[in-house]
């Protein structure tokens, strides 16, 4: 009889993504970072951070809906859905440009994709 191996360990994250367009067309990336958080509080919470040191220099109408999301049921919204295992976003104009934050749920693993498939 073949002995099992143990089976690595997968850990949950949550990768983040800020992606900044030129133009509103998002037509050219100027901008790209990215960061893992280990829970969806976390990545939610770093995207509010964000939101908000931008908030002054948006226009009314995206400044309201900026923090309409941060203060309000977006941002539970999307702890709920990293939660169910969903990926979540927000996007917003600023100063004729054009930003994407999204989270998408994950595993991450110190073992390799082969260590991970099984015979």
């Amino acid at each position: 009889m073949r002995e099992q191996q143990p089976v690595p360990s997968a850990t949950r994250v949550f990768r983040c993504e800020r992606v900044t367009y030129r133009t509103m067309e998002a037509d050219e990336i100027t901008e790209v970072s990215r960061h893992t958080a280990l829970d969806p509080a976390e990545a939610i919470r770093l995207i509010r951070l964000d939101v908000r040191a931008l908030a002054a220099e948006l226009p009314p109408m995206e400044r309201h809906r900026a923090l309409s999301w941060v203060d309000g049921g977006g941002c539970v919204g999307a702890v709920g859905a990293l939660h169910r295992g969903e990926p979540c976003g927000l996007s917003l104009s600023h100063r004729g440009a054009w930003i994407e934050w999204t989270v998408r749920p994950g595993f991450n693993s110190s073992a390799g994709l082969e260590d991970l498939l099984l015979d």
